[in-house]
C-alpha cells in the first residue's frame, strides 16, 4: 500500500493580498500560481497513480480545484474519489489568535483550543477517525494506492496517527508547502525515510530539528 498526500495548491488567502474574513473559509479559492502547482503536482505522481487509486478529498473548494488539477493528466477520470469533511482544515476560531498565543505557549501548541475553534489534538481525533474508515474501505476495495488532498494540518496529523508518533514528534514536523507531496509506504520502498514505525514508514516530511 502506498498512501500519497498533498496540501492545496497556492490559495488566494496564502497570498497576502486576500482577507479571509470576507469570505468564508471553505469558499477560499486557489490562485493562478497554485493551479499551476497542482498540475505540476499531477506530472510528479503520475497517470497510473492517479487511475488506480482511492482517492479523499476535504470539501474545501481550494482542496478541490487542486485535485481537479492533479487528475487532468488522467485520461479517464477515475470514479473512486470521496470528499470527506474530517480532513477539512483546523478550525482556529473567530478569536484574536494574537492575543491567545501566551495561553498556547502556556498550555502546549497540540493541545491549546483556539477560543471558539479546535486544538490541533481535536483534529488528531477527526483524522483518526477517517483513518479507520479509510482501512475498512482499502480492504473491500483491494486497492493499493490511496491519494489523500486535505490541509497542512491535517495532513500531519494523519502522519502522526498512522504512524503513531509522539506528541513531542508531530510537533517537529513543518507544514507542508503548497502541493508537497508527502508519502506513506512499507519503509523498504521508500528512499528517504522520515520516521519509521514498524513496517511503514514516512518521506517528503520537513522538521524543524533539521532545519
Amino acid at each position: 500500500m502506498h498512501i500519497k498526500l498533498i496540501r492545496h495548491g497556492e490559495s488566494e488567502a496564502n497570498t497576502g493580498l486576500f482577507n479571509p474574513t470576507r469570505v468564508k473559509d471553505a469558499a477560499i479559492a486557489l490562485s493562478s500560481r497554485g493551479i499551476e502547482q497542482a498540475l505540476n503536482a499531477g506530472n510528479i505522481i503520475g497517470e497510473h497513480f492517479l487511475q488506480d487509486a482511492l482517492i479523499y478529498c476535504s470539501p474545501y473548494q481550494r482542496t478541490r480545484q487542486t485535485l481537479e488539477q492533479l487528475l487532468k493528466i488522467t485520461d479517464s477520470p477515475t470514479t473512486s474519489i470521496y470528499e470527506d469533511p474530517r480532513l477539512r482544515e483546523i478550525d482556529v476560531g473567530y478569536g484574536d489568535a494574537t492575543r491567545q498565543m501566551p495561553l498556547r505557549q502556556l498550555h502546549g501548541w497540540f493541545y491549546y483550543r483556539f477560543d471558539g475553534g479546535e486544538s490541533p489534538a481535536d483534529c488528531y481525533d477527526r483524522t483518526s477517525s477517517f483513518l479507520e474508515s479509510m482501512m475498512r474501505q482499502v480492504e473491500r476495495s483491494r486497492k493499493s494506492n490511496i491519494l489523500l488532498v486535505c490541509h497542512g494540518m491535517t495532513l500531519r496529523c494523519f502522519v502522526a496517527r498512522f504512524l503513531r508518533l509522539t506528541v513531542e514528534e508531530f510537533e517537529d514536523m513543518h507544514n507542508p508547502d503548497n502541493c508537497e507531496i508527502i508519502t506513506i509506504g512499507l519503509k523498504d520502498t521508500l528512499e528517504k525515510p522520515v520516521f519509521k514505525r514498524g513496517r511503514w514508514a514516512v518521506e517528503g516530511i520537513r522538521l524543524r530539528s533539521q532545519s
